[in-house]
């Protein structure tokens, strides 16, 4: 079975709560260190949502799914071409 590769794109909703929290962490923690280790997080995921997009809890919708990413979550679509981030 050939593997197709999907492109990952954020909404504009799931950037602004991206920035939201990192924004948040970096104020409390005074530092971005903690933002920084969940961004890797995030890429990390997202590498593996590419390789096996159905791998994480599906929602009513069956081409939205529900990734636990420690105490966040992050949700996105599968369409044929890409992987569309809504929101984290």
């Amino acid at each position: 079975m050939v593997q197709r590769t999907r492109k990952i794109v954020w909404t504009s909703f799931a950037k602004e709560s991206k920035y939201a929290i990192f924004l948040y962490w970096n104020q409390r923690n005074k530092s971005t260190s903690y933002s920084r280790k969940l961004n890797v997080l995030l890429q990390e995921s997202l590498k593996q949502i590419v390789k096996f997009p159905e791998s994480a809890i599906e929602s009513n919708n069956s081409n939205v799914r529900l990734k636990i990413l420690s105490h966040f979550e992050l949700i996105y679509q599968i369409t044929n071409t890409q992987i569309v981030v809504l929101d984290i």
